[in-house]
């Protein structure tokens, strides 16, 4: 069963047991049912490829889509049954194992590479961008799915016809007097467009959006080699009545996380 631990607002709690569940038909075939479910494009083409933190998928129904390529990050619903091992395209893509993702429907989701400031005097002019929209509520899914973190982000227009992006900013600095680093996240409002309607967006929990922290786990392993990672979350939820920001932090920091990548054998 797939799991889905949730940050909303300021809490990061177990919620329940969501994205994909079992069912044994009458012929007691294993079958999957996925929603919710991030996956990255691996390859397009006569056989389409996707991953996610747990399974490679052949996704017959992208096998005429033109507009993803590989690399691209989406957000999905679909069904796997585990019975079906599609002996065309294992032979065709020499994998051992390939599923096949059936009744595929997608979103695109945007994303961001983490930013790593050479210091605190970079770390504060990053905070002084035009990242300034504030943030209403957070959820950070703990998909471990290469190194990718997929948040979603409420703001007072809850709407799916504003369009943001997102920066997550490391402080170099340790607060505190803490053994972890922290991270702040902030919005910028932007001009919608058309394609911005093939965004995902969930009424739940607001846009998603993913960050590339390659350079965060390579930064944790270098400056905490012998510590598990774990690290604070901050977003911005507005300013003070002087005009200075106000970040809220999750609850349950320090967050612990595992950097996973998965490689097909």
């Amino acid at each position: 069963m797939k799991r889905l631990l949730k940050s909303f607002g300021v809490l990061f709690f177990l919620l329940f047991q969501l994205a994909s569940c079992v069912d044994l038909d009458n012929e007691r075939n294993r079958i999957l049912y996925y929603y919710d479910e991030p996956v990255v494009v691996d390859q397009m083409g006569d056989y389409p490829v996707v991953h996610n933190e747990s399974y490679v998928l052949y996704v017959p129904g992208l096998k005429e889509n033109t507009a993803l390529k590989a690399g691209d990050l989406l957000w999905t619903s679909f069904i796997v049954d585990l019975d079906d091992h599609n002996t065309e395209a294992q032979l065709s893509l020499s994998n051992d194992v390939y599923y096949t993702a059936m009744n595929f429907r997608y979103k695109t989701v945007d994303s961001a590479k983490v930013i790593i400031p050479s210091d605190a005097a970079a770390f504060n002019g990053y905070l002084s961008d035009d990242y300034s929209t504030p943030i209403e509520l957070s959820a950070l899914f703990p998909y471990n799915i290469d190194n990718l973190w997929f948040f979603g982000f409420k703001h007072n227009d809850n709407s799916n016809k504003t369009n943001y992006t997102y920066e997550l900013i490391l402080n170099p600095e340790i607060e505190n007097g803490q053994n972890y680093p922290t991270l702040y996240i902030r919005a910028k409002q932007i001009d919608a467009s058309a394609a911005d309607s093939e965004k995902a967006y969930s009424i739940r929990d607001g846009n998603i959006f993913a960050f590339d922290v390659k350079d965060f786990a390579n930064y944790y392993k270098e400056t905490f080699p012998t510590k598990n990672v774990e690290f604070n979350l901050k977003y911005k939820t507005g300013v003070d009545a002087a005009g200075k920001d106000v970040y809220r932090s999750f609850l349950s920091n320090p967050i612990p996380w595992t950097f996973k990548t998965l490689n097909p054998e």
